[in-house]
């Protein structure tokens, strides 16, 4: 159904005789389990129970708070200056940093491990009010690697089973689609969740013929908060405690950090309706649902033949806010939503119930797995393999880790060592925290100078550079010809900046596309698109038919020509500089129409073209399945027209 992978394979080897690796991410959960402390209330007898059969990382970090770029830099080994993946609608897959080299599950199916996964791994989402398997974020497909996996549950090409109550049912009464709580009537082996632990505990069940790596996503506690109603029921909500927070918390935060501190923001809703007891409620309910669904998997593996020589690590990929500093949901560079838990059983290496401090990261664990099963690793890695400690917990981390916020150069950083957080925005304004005497951040020390030498030893581990993910401008090749013409030779994911983006002022464009349609993935993808609804162009799929979009002053002139087949298309469109708009599939069909203007585009836009990526001009509530383009695109191509007066005068 999806086609594999461009990332080099090197020859298979056999793993005989090496121990399994079982690993199992959570997502959006922070430090409340039992054993890191951060709420009095949390129930997580299965994480703490596995915490203490090996070791457990108190200090342990994401090195991106949102769930892409996180679980990006966890699989590829690379921070995310490295790869240039900073953002959730960004598909890492086309990041020209990324291709060619071998991801976590693919280097151990290269050294001769059967790769199985189940539930979400690489990013990817609920699907939105419909469940839809491709969507915004990716959907429950998301931005998946096929060609990493011998075993696929659900099944091959996608990630998330179907949530069986879909999100978008306003339970909570916010009428935030994307973030509700409530009790669902549904078992726990009906929902998403559960149909991923029945599989993997099956599997665990049985011996498998070579060493297996396999990789366990569990959603919860991810938005929606749907739960059944017991995991409410062990949280009465006339009982739940708050977050410790402190009302000036932010007086002393540069004006930088604190742009959702405004009215209408969420902590602003969240106060106001009297929710703040009921969403901590939900969140600690789902984070007992994903603890019970862990059980399921442990219990399984440990009564069965693969007990002895498997290595267990459990992590989520960042934490959340509830209402600290006024934040919710995730993002910025505060410990809430940094700290992560971090738990790693090693038969024969590491010692039970023991415990380290010492900063690691996600980044850390490509190389450490590597370690484990004595396996070479690849060169690429930007993270430190953490068997050193996992033999002595008495070993000293020799860097801090290093998260990061936003991307290129508006990418700002944080550095946590054992004591100390410093964080340094892209504007350089900064806060640092001792966090042995503050560990709730509310004191910012960057401003007194006894603490210049902190600041200037933990900065020395910011990365020197911010890579971009796509290709250059000049590598695109943007050079207009004599006559003033430009023609692209596009590939997906290239991207240029407004103004490294072609002229369009004035003039008309064409674009010759041929690719494979895949109606499950891609009805709603973008191929190409420049500009932004001000002013701009798209040429996409909007339910399986092609569309040609332009945007003048916040309106849409859009021709969709007919539905496409599966297998292989070729879209031509043009936007001529005398008021004509066409498309047009060859052999098939073609559709014209008027632009809004008659001498090319009116002027410039100010944002610029990408190709294969979601949304651009596409606003979210006109185009709210907008996907990034999934399949192989075989060839893309963009001609600028020469401005409407040089065309016109002859010999120029």
């Amino acid at each position: 159904m999806f086609t594999a992978s461009a990332v080099a394979k090197t020859k298979a080897r056999s793993a005989a005789g090496k121990p399994n690796v079982l690993f199992i991410i959570a997502d959006d959960l922070k430090d409340y389990v039992g054993w890191m402390g951060g709420h009095p209330q949390a129930l997580t007898p299965n994480m703490d129970r596995l915490a203490k059969k090996g070791m457990r990382f108190t200090n342990a970090h994401c090195n991106y708070a949102l769930c892409n770029p996180s679980r990006t830099s966890l699989l590829t080994g690379m921070l995310p200056s490295s790869s240039g993946v900073f953002g959730n609608e960004q598909d890492w897959r086309r990041s020209v940093q990324v291709v060619g080299k071998p991801t976590l599950p693919e280097h151990f199916q290269s050294m001769g491990f059967a790769t199985e996964a189940g539930g979400k791994i690489f990013h990817a989402n609920h699907g939105g009010p419909d469940g839809r398997l491709a969507g915004w974020h990716g959907g429950r497909r998301g931005f998946e690697q096929d060609s990493a996996w011998g075993t696929r549950f659900p099944e091959a090409g996608v990630q998330i089973p179907d949530l069986p109550i879909h999100t978008g049912q306003n339970f909570n009464g916010l009428n935030i689609w994307h973030w509700d709580w409530g009790q669902i009537n549904v078992p726990d082996e009906l929902t998403d969740d559960g149909a991923v632990t029945i599989w993997a505990a099956d599997v665990l069940r049985h011996k498998s013929k070579q060493p297996f790596f396999m990789a366990v996503g569990l959603y919860r506690p991810h938005s929606p908060w749907y739960v059944p109603q017991k995991y409410f029921d062990m949280f009465p909500l006339e009982s739940i405690q708050l977050p410790e927070v402190k009302e000036d918390d932010l007086d002393d935060v540069p004006t930088f950090a604190k742009g959702h501190d405004k009215p209408d923001s969420y902590h602003d809703v969240i106060v106001k309706s009297n929710k703040w007891a009921e969403a901590v409620q939900a969140y600690l309910a789902s984070i007992a649902f994903c603890d019970a669904m862990l059980g399921r998997v442990l219990e399984s593996l440990e009564s069965g033949p693969n007990a002895k020589n498997t290595i267990v690590v459990f992590t989520s990929d960042h934490g959340w806010y509830l209402g600290e500093k006024k934040m919710w949901h995730k993002g910025k560079l505060w410990e809430e939503t940094t700290r992560i838990p971090l738990s790693i059983y090693a038969p024969g290496i590491t010692q039970e119930d023991s415990v380290t401090d010492q900063p690691v990261s996600l980044v850390d664990l490509y190389p450490t797995l590597c370690d484990l099963v004595k396996i070479s690793k690849p060169e690429h890695l930007d993270g430190h393999s953490l068997l050193p400690m996992l033999r002595d917990p008495s070993v000293k981390s020799k860097t801090p880790a290093i998260t990061t916020m936003g991307g290129g150069d508006k990418a700002s950083y944080a550095a946590r060592s054992d004591r100390w957080l410093y964080i340094r925005y892209a504007d350089g304004s900064e806060e640092l925290y001792d966090h042995e005497n503050d560990p709730h951040e509310w004191t910012n020390l960057a401003g007194q100078p006894e603490h210049d030498a902190v600041k200037a030893e933990l900065a020395a581990f910011f990365p020197k550079e911010f890579k971009r993910a796509s290709r250059t401008a000049a590598e695109v090749g943007v050079t207009p010809s004599a006559d003033g013409s430009v023609s692209l030779k596009l590939q997906m994911g290239d991207a240029l900046t407004a103004e490294e983006s072609p002229k369009l002022a004035g003039r008309g464009l064409f674009v010759d596309a041929a690719f494979d349609y895949h109606p499950q993935v891609d009805q709603n993808s973008t191929l190409v698109s420049q500009g932004g609804d001000q002013m701009g162009w798209a040429l996409h799929l909007v339910a399986g038919k092609p569309t040609l979009s332009v945007f003048v002053d916040g309106k849409i002139t859009s021709i969709t020509g007919d539905g496409l087949d599966a297998g292989p298309c070729n879209v031509r469109a043009m936007i001529d500089a005398d008021g004509l708009m066409s498309m047009a599939v060859p052999g098939r069909s073609e559709v014209l129409s008027l632009t809004p203007f008659s001498n090319g585009f009116p002027r410039q836009p100010n944002q610029g073209l990408a190709v294969g990526q979601s949304f651009g001009p596409l606003s979210v509530k006109s185009f709210p399945n907008s996907t990034p383009w999934d399949g192989p695109v075989q060839r893309l191509r963009v001609s600028i027209m020469p401005p409407k007066e040089t065309i016109a005068k002859p010999g120029n």
